[in-house]
């Protein structure tokens, strides 16, 4: 942050990790304001003269749809799904907008820079915000290329990339070379780490209680008192807002527990639905439903976060004769994930009641398998659409896609982006286009920041923090020349 100053950049609010709270407090910045990623996410640890600024209905008509993404990513805030109700969840969302409102104007900002896209709900309303008062916003969308990201003012869409793939086309480095081509060989070798590493959480039995023995003994080292007089938890209580939190430890391993039976209940739910089988000669679209709640879904796949709706339309504008093959994400069912927010029985009901074409397939199954055999791979925005882009079948994104226009990839927004892109399926499917999507790599790569600016990229140690304070700055300078107020 500091590095900013000379350029006539100030740092004036700042929200950070809470065990990071003494690196902020010791540094040099004046006038900054520093609140913890745990209170925001609660809603409290603002300014103490710092009361929402009311919306008026005009503003209120203006953000009625970011308010209704809103409402279904507050669901991390409430696993069990009878904590938060409706009301409670709008009171909190135009809280935060008008918190966030009030702190831009007593701080006078004219920039914020996010880590990653916002999707917790406090950096949502803060984004909300922005866009009232015309604020550019910019955040950090990742990639799977270790600690490479890429930087965009507007989450609702990718800066466009402009390929002529009748030129000369080019390779990208070796690292990402080597990443595109795991995606080409068998699953195993293809699957990302985050992938492994959840499925490694879930399958230890031991997992639960090292966590909690390595916590323990890190807070008593660190001398944070504050996790063992309750509980470290965004999850709300019932009747109350989030800020009012006080759960104690009975009630959250009450909460925890809930939560375990339900994702039990529900995968027990999606087994029922399972065809064991399926006429896999029959013409078929691959749907491969995300997990949730998470970013990849709300906010980045807007109205498609509502997973049925892409498969009402698929089925409303798909020729009769081609199956509808849906497989739900592995990780719904893992329960050191919050997958129990994420799905409900009544979701599975009515999606297995839109058509009788539509079939599930097994979690465990090869997703590299459906994908050669599909006409096409449906995804929110997942790495696999770009997994299957690579390996030869075209690619339909309901939402917004780091891959977005790499070739073979299409963008739906509507019924007629859909039925316009039914009949370019089969030449794209049979189309060699392997040198076309490495330049469209190349490309990307050009524009990749490359910084440890999240905590997910803490530990790949593929670039010092030195560089990657440099390339952070380098990079919001480029953006804000010529635009803030000096």
């Amino acid at each position: 942050m500091e590095e900013l100053k000379p350029h006539g950049i100030t740092p004036s609010y700042v929200v950070h990790w809470r065990d990071e709270k003494e690196l902020y407090l010791n540094s040099t910045i004046d006038n900054c304001f520093f609140q913890s990623v745990e209170d925001a996410w609660s809603g409290k640890g603002f300014p103490d003269n710092n009361a929402p600024i009311p919306l008026d209905e005009e503003q209120l008509k203006s953000i009625a749809w970011y308010e209704s993404q809103a409402l279904i990513m507050m669901g991390r805030l409430d696993p069990t799904e009878v904590r938060m109700t409706t009301a409670t969840r709008q009171y909190f969302f135009r809280d935060l907008v008008g918190h966030w409102l009030s702190v831009i104007q007593e701080k006078d900002i004219q920039l914020v820079v996010s880590p990653s896209i916002p999707h917790r709900v406090f950096d949502y309303a803060l984004y909300i915000a922005c866009k009232i008062k015309s604020i550019d916003f910019l955040s950090f969308q990742l990639t799977p290329f270790g600690s490479n990201s890429l930087m965009i003012p507007n989450i609702e869409g990718m800066p466009e990339i402009h390929a002529d793939y009748q030129g000369e086309l080019e390779k990208p480095s070796e690292e990402v070379l080597n990443r595109v081509n795991q995606i080409l060989a068998d699953y195993k070798i293809a699957i990302p780490d985050y992938m492994k590493a959840h499925a490694k959480n879930n399958k230890s039995f031991l997992k639960p209680i090292k966590k909690l023995y390595n916590s323990l003994s890190r807070n008593l080292r660190e001398g944070n008192v504050y996790k063992f007089k309750q509980p470290n938890t965004y999850w709300a209580k019932f009747g109350y807002m989030p800020f009012e939190n006080n759960m104690g430890w009975l009630e959250y391993s009450k909460v925890k527990l809930c939560h375990a039976l339900k994702v039990k209940q529900l995968e027990k739910a999606y087994s029922k639905i399972v065809s064991t089988h399926w006429d896999k000669s029959a013409p078929y679209i691959f749907v491969a439903l995300h997990y949730q709640p998470e970013e990849t879904s709300c906010p980045t796949g807007g109205s498609y976060a509502d997973q049925l709706l892409i498969i009402q339309l698929l089925n409303e504008v798909l020729p009769l004769n081609i199956n509808i093959i849906v497989k739900e994400h592995k990780s719904q069912f893992y329960r050191d994930q919050e997958g129990s927010a994420g799905r409900s029985k009544l979701f599975y009901n009515r999606m297995s009641a839109i058509s009788q074409r539509i079939y599930f397939d097994s979690v465990d199954s090869d997703p590299f398998a459906l994908i050669d055999d599909a006409i096409a791979t449906v995804t929110v925005s997942g790495t696999i659409g770009w997994e299957s882009a690579i390996r030869g079948t075209p690619t339909l994104n309901f939402g917004r896609a780091w891959y977005e226009g790499m070739p073979r990839v299409f963008r739906i927004r509507s019924k007629s982006d859909l039925a316009n892109t039914l009949p370019k399926l089969n030449d794209f499917k049979t189309k060699d286009l392997h040198n076309e999507i490495l330049h469209f790599h190349k490309l990307l790569e050009d524009r990749f920041i490359n910084a440890t600016h999240y905590k997910s990229f803490v530990g790949k140690n593929d670039v010092s923090i030195k560089d990657s304070i440099q390339t952070l700055k380098n990079a919001v300078l480029s953006h804000s020349k010529g635009k803030l107020t000096q």
